[in-house]
Parts: structure tokens; C-alpha cells; sequence
């Protein structure tokens, strides 16, 4: 099918072809089965109705895609705030892989998604994962993507808050050739928040597209996204954060902030921050701050012996490195970390 993705909250100047990205001809997926394990269940009926409601980062036609393939359940009692994390490893077996979170009252959620590959994997990978988070609970959700280098990666996320739920994401891209991926959180109920620590490397021929939305509804929201990365070689990265301030969110605060490294001379670097404001009594802040390797800090390094491409690779690595100290589950953040070991010891 053709494919419409990642398509802005409001359309804004359109020369650079940056409101949204069609992708033509995607393959179909075959329905996924439902993992083996008591962590895992099959929707009941209220919750197929909600899962069907909450829109995601990718949008619609994601859901189309999707649409034969039953979404796994991950759930929490309610009241229960000490329920061990949840990881869930996942790889392009031709599936669509397809979970939906369900954090009941004044419970706590942990999962973690990791996307992983051999490097040589060709498969294609698609990942559309939906939080309902009812009133006082809260959800962690941690993603590290680190497929391999020829590989299409599809990860889309979406959220629907109630009152006093709180959402934390961490999201890192670290492989697949080609990324199309986006996250939205629909903050509904008063004193709802969204948090998401993101990080991304570009490297030689990927192609990084992202779209990341808060949608204040509720009063007194909040929402905080953050994101840091690295481009290199001819690297090309899109990436919208957007805040949107629906009428009726009085006195909410959204802050959404990008900052960017660029290592390559030939890399293409777009960004859009955007502000949509309905409502007067509130706050948004953003920006996006790019810049080069500075030019001291690179010769005191070779000055001690490091070649420039180590000391690139040894700034770079410490980027990505903070947002995986973000990560709250230990044997994960320590894949990540093994990962980035890995990847900086082959350059």
C-alpha cells in the first residue's frame, strides 16, 4: 500500500516537503501471534474500542497497515505499584508486531521494547504500540532500536492519559537504514504528563524521519520532549516535535527541545519545532540548537592521540550514552550501553 506518515499536527510553510512523508508500495505484514507467557492476553472487547481511538506519531495509515493483527496485552492490576518490568525482544520475522499498554489505576507499567537484527538482515520491521494509562498511573516504556544496517524500521506510538497519568519514554535509533517512527500523547485528564528522552545516530546513507506530538487537552498538563543526536557521513534526519495547546488546557506547560551534532559535511539535517496554541493561559517553549565538533576540544583529543574519526566517535558515543542512562531497566540500559561499546570499538 502507499502510505501517508508522520504528518504534522497543522500544516506549516511546505517548500522543504516537510508537513508529512509518503512511502509507496510497503509490503503487507502477516498477522502476528500472541507471545507465549502470563504477561501477555488478548484485548477484550472496551479495550479493542479504546485501543481503536487513540491516535499515534505515524497516524492512520498505520493502523490500516496493521489492521489484521491483534494487539497483544500488557497489563497492570490495579493499585499496583511494584510489578517487575516487562521485555519484550522483538526482530523482523514479517509480523506486525502490535501491543497495547494498559496501566489501570494508581498502577505502575514498565515495558521495554528491544528491536535487534543481525546485521545483515534484509526484513523489514513494523512496531505500533498504544498506552491507555487511567487515572493516577503510570508508564514506563523504553525502546531501544538496533536493527540492522539495510533494514525499513516502522515504530509508531500513541497514548491517551486520564487524569494525573504520567507517560516516560526513552527511544533511541540506533540501526535500520531507513526509520519512519512517531509517538503521540493525547494528555486528557487534568495533571497529565508526557516525558521523552530521545536519541538517534545517523550514519552513512540512513534516512531518519520522525514525528513526536503532545496534545494538551486536560488542564494543567505537562509535557517535556527532548531529543539528542548525531549525523554522519551523508546521513538525512526529519524531525518534528510539536505541542499543541487544544482550548481548555489552561494553565498547562509543554517544552519540547532538539539538540544536534553534525560530524559529516554532506549530512541533511531538518527539524520543526512547532507550537500550536488554542488556549491563552498557558506556557511552550522550544527550540533547536546545531552545531559542529568544536574545533579545540578536537585538537586537545588528537594532541593526546586519538585519530579525528576516535574522537568523533568518542563525543558521539557520550551523547547517546546520556539518553541511555535515561533507560530505568538495568539489563536493558546495559545491552545499550554493550551496543554503543561495540559500535565505537568497530570505528
Amino acid at each position: 500500500m502507499d502510505m501517508t506518515v508522520n504528518r504534522l499536527p497543522a500544516r506549516t510553510w511546505n517548500w522543504l516537503k516537510m508537513n508529512e512523508t509518503v512511502l509507496s508500495s510497503v509490503e503487507p505484514f502477516r498477522q502476528q501471534e500472541i507471545p507465549e507467557g502470563n504477561v501477555f492476553r488478548e484485548e477484550n472487547e472496551t479495550e479493542q474500542n479504546i485501543f481503536r481511538e487513540i491516535e499515534t506519531g505515524m497516524g492512520p495509515d498505520m493502523d490500516q497497515l496493521g489492521e489484521n493483527s491483534a494487539a497483544a496485552v500488557i497489563a497492570s492490576g490495579k493499585g499496583n505499584m511494584t510489578a517487575a518490568p516487562v521485555i519484550v525482544n522483538l526482530t523482523p520475522d514479517g509480523s506486525f508486531h502490535r501491543y497495547f499498554l494498559h496501566a489501570e489505576k494508581d498502577s505502575t507499567l514498565r515495558v521495554a521494547f528491544l528491536s535487534n537484527s543481525e546485521k545483515e538482515e534484509t526484513r523489514p520491521f513494523a512496531l505500533q504500540v498504544k498506552i491507555y494509562a487511567e487515572e493516577g498511573s503510570h508508564v514506563e516504556l523504553t525502546m531501544p532500536q538496533m536493527l540492522g544496517t539495510e533494514v525499513l524500521d516502522l515504530t509508531d506510538i500513541g497514548g491517551l492519559l486520564e487524569k494525573g497519568a504520567s507517560v516516560e519514554l526513552v527511544k533511541m535509533e540506533l540501526g535500520a537504514e531507513k526509520v519512519y517512527t512517531g509517538a503521540l500523547m493525547t494528555l486528557k485528564g487534568d495533571g497529565s504528563s508526557f516525558t521523552a528522552h530521545i536519541g538517534y545516530q545517523g550514519f552513512t546513507g540512513q534516512h531518519l524521519d520522525m514525528n513526536y506530538v503532545a496534545r494538551h487537552l486536560g488542564r494543567k498538563t505537562e509535557s517535556l520532549m527532548e531529543s539528542n543526536g548525531v549525523l554522519n557521513g551523508n546521513a538525512f534526519k526529519l524531525f518534528r516535535g510539536s505541542i499543541d495547546f487544544v482550548k481548555g488546557c489552561a494553565g498547562s506547560v509543554g517544552n519540547e527541545k532538539e539538540d544536534v551534532l553534525l560530524l559529516g559535511d554532506d549530512v541533511v539535517n531538518q527539524t520543526i519545532p512547532l507550537i500550536l496554541c488554542a488556549e491563552e493561559d498557558v506556557e511552550g517553549n522550544h527550540g533547536a540548537s546545531i552545531g559542529e565538533l568544536d574545533e579545540k576540544t578536537l585538537f586537545y583529543l588528537m594532541s593526546r592521540g586519538f585519530t579525528k574519526e576516535a574522537a568523533e566517535a568518542m563525543i558521539a558515543g557520550a551523547r547517546l550514552e546520556a539518553i541511555a542512562a535515561e533507560i530505568p531497566v538495568p539489563e536493558v540500559r546495559e545491552q545499550v550501553e554493550k551496543y554503543l561499546e561495540e559500535q565505537h570499538e568497530e570505528l
